[in-house]
């Protein structure tokens, strides 16, 4: 029986049948790629990412690809805006013909040089796993149930019951500017009294 997780077989990626200038099977130089970036190994990332980069123009943004995922995968919450900065790059890089290689580089050295963080990878493998085994559903609570969906109009919600529930939020900046919450409020109470929740009569 073959097993239930993990990736397909290797026939499966087309990678596994490409060769890099020197010989190297590209989905080696994908795993060298990741694994060497986990590890802060900056010098043999930098060399992979080199090596996909001469193979060919597709293996060259089959890297980006490879680049993008490992901002979410590997690196996420230590360097947040990781995946914005690979964004960039990838389109500097782009706007060269042939691609410039430099962005390439400096890519890999910016990702392989962050903390790590790979908890976002295992929270989506985790969620899924729970969910293919029906061991986990999302549940659907009470508050969500409010003007801005068909259960909470049929239950009369308006922007008042919303304020009241759908609006809260948990860990709020402290310095958070709510100047303009209680006129607003106001404004939907006066509107409510006057013409109650139903969006149409």
């Amino acid at each position: 029986m073959p097993r239930l997780y993990g990736p397909g077989h290797f026939t499966e990626d087309p990678y596994s049948q490409i060769v890099s200038p020197h010989g190297i099977p590209v989905d080696d130089l994908v795993a060298v790629l990741q694994k060497e970036i986990r590890r802060s190994r900056i010098d043999n990332a930098v060399l992979a990412a080199y090596e996909m980069f001469t193979t060919s123009a597709d293996v060259a943004q089959h890297l980006w690809r490879r680049l993008r995922l490992i901002a979410v995968e590997d690196v996420w919450m230590g360097l947040p805006l990781g995946p914005v900065l690979i964004d960039v790059l990838h389109r500097n890089f782009n706007a060269t013909p042939g691609g410039d290689w430099m962005m390439a580089c400096h890519a890999v050295r910016l990702l392989a040089s962050a903390p790590k963080d790979r908890t976002s990878s295992e929270h989506a493998d985790w969620v899924a796993a729970k969910v293919a085994l029906g061991e986990a559903l999302v549940e659907v609570p009470d508050y969500a149930h409010c003007v801005h969906t068909r259960a909470g109009q049929e239950l009369g919600h308006g922007l008042m019951q919303w304020w009241d529930n759908g609006a809260q939020v948990r860990d709020e900046l402290p310095s958070a500017d709510h100047r303009y919450r209680e006129e607003l409020i106001e404004i939907h109470r006066r509107d409510e009294a006057e013409n109650g929740t139903a969006q149409y009569e």
